[in-house]
């Protein structure tokens, strides 16, 4: 289901100069790649960061004892 969001006329402006310029069908392809690109650094992002927190945990469960 496709949704709308609201962009300020220059920042539009601007997706259409930079979509042309890229070779996109459309800004709203643009658009669609950008967040997609976003959406996964930020994911990953997350993923490692989980990562980290349970490796933190395991080192202080080792110095307590815990676990070898």
């Amino acid at each position: 289901m496709a949704k709308s969001i609201k962009i300020a006329s220059e920042t539009w402006r601007r997706i259409e100069e930079c979509a042309k310029k890229a070779g996109y069908s459309s800004p709203e392809e643009l658009v669609e790649n950008a967040i997609a690109k976003e959406l996964a650094r930020a994911e990953e992002q997350d993923a490692r960061s989980e990562a980290e927190a349970r490796t933190e945990v395991e080192r202080r469960l080792k110095g307590l004892g815990y676990l070898e």
